[in-house]
């Protein structure tokens, strides 16, 4: 039974994977724009997944990577003609090492204090970028140069851009979840004192988790900066982003691998349709939507489905039984 499951779950994947692939080629711009967003939120959530959902760190403070992967593209493309990838690399490199420098003292921290620190630690690079008028353009902001060709060909470039880099942070998340650094994280989240006696240095594995989640975070920053080609402070360091993206790991389940893209997928989808047909009630019927995520499913769809089929095979096993 279970082999079986996993024979279709995979088989699903495998035909959701050729549907995203040639998804372009059937629909229209704004479907096209929709699901790269969608993508980008859903890289967004794995690399916080990492460090939260993995690790059980609650880092509001994430959006620093993605204001400072947008910033070092914009930097390096404006002031210094440098092309788009090499910028994109140098983005990766800046998120890793943000992460690994905050993280020394930050995570040294637990619970709340953690979460409060890492917070203040992103208001304090808004506000930094905000005087920094000559280099980042302060609150007015960075015009980035824009990408050469048509609308539907720019489109179709960062779909399949952000689709790619879907694909590895989340093979990534994969590969962490099944070695030795996954089962280190996990063992954190359940028990740091417990892992810390067992010989697990739970330091040096936090701040590897986050500059992973640095990583990824700052490469979808650098993506996006390049794709609205407009960048400002108040825009890439809003904390709001981050609340979504606890929602969406809520929503599809913290700690697994598929979670976040499934998160991203319903709520982006519900957002979409609320904003279209409730624009003045868009905020309220997405708080409730939060509220009721928190009460019904509160270890995501992934937890739900696989209690479902748990429930499906005791009560197959207790036909089987009385037959």
């Amino acid at each position: 039974m279970i082999k079986l499951q996993n024979r279709t779950y995979k088989i699903i994947l495998l035909i959701a994977l050729l549907v995203c692939i040639l998804f372009p080629s059937i629909a229209s711009g704004f479907w096209i724009r929709l699901l790269t967003s969608i993508f980008l939120y859903a890289i967004l959530a794995q690399g916080l997944n990492i460090i939260a959902g993995f690790t059980g760190y609650a880092a509001f403070g994430n959006m620093i990577f993605f204001g400072l992967g947008a910033y070092t593209v914009g930097i390096l493309m404006v002031k210094a003609g440098i092309s788009f990838f090499p910028s994109l690399i140098a983005a990766a490199a800046v998120g890793i090492i943000v992460a690994i420098l905050i993280g020394l003292p930050l995570l040294r921290l637990k619970g709340h204090y953690f979460a409060l620190a890492s917070l203040g630690a992103a208001e304090a690079v808004r506000q930094i970028m905000d005087n920094l008028i000559g280099l980042c353009g302060g609150a007015m902001g960075l015009t980035l140069p824009q990408m050469a060709g048509k609308p539907a060909q720019v489109n179709l470039y960062f779909y399949y851009l952000i689709f790619s880099l879907l694909l590895i942070s989340f093979a990534a998340t994969y590969a962490i979840s099944k070695n030795r650094l996954g089962y280190a994280l996990k063992a954190i989240k359940a028990n740091e004192e417990a892992a810390d006696a067992m010989g697990i240095n739970t330091t040096l594995y936090k701040i590897v988790a986050w500059a992973i989640s640095g990583l990824f975070t700052a490469m979808a920053g650098a993506i996006h900066a390049y794709w609205f080609t407009f960048i400002e402070p108040a825009t890439v360091f809003d904390v709001m982003i981050v609340v979504k993206l606890f929602v969406i790991l809520l929503l599809g389940g913290a700690g697994t691998v598929m979670g976040p893209l499934y998160g991203a997928f319903i709520f982006e989808g519900i957002s979409e349709i609320v904003w279209s047909r409730f624009l003045n009630l868009h905020m309220g019927i997405l708080g409730i939507l939060v509220i009721l995520i928190v009460f019904f499913i509160p270890n995501g769809l992934i937890d739900m489905v696989r209690r479902g089929f748990r429930l499906k095979t005791i009560l197959d096993t207790i036909r089987e039984e009385k037959v």
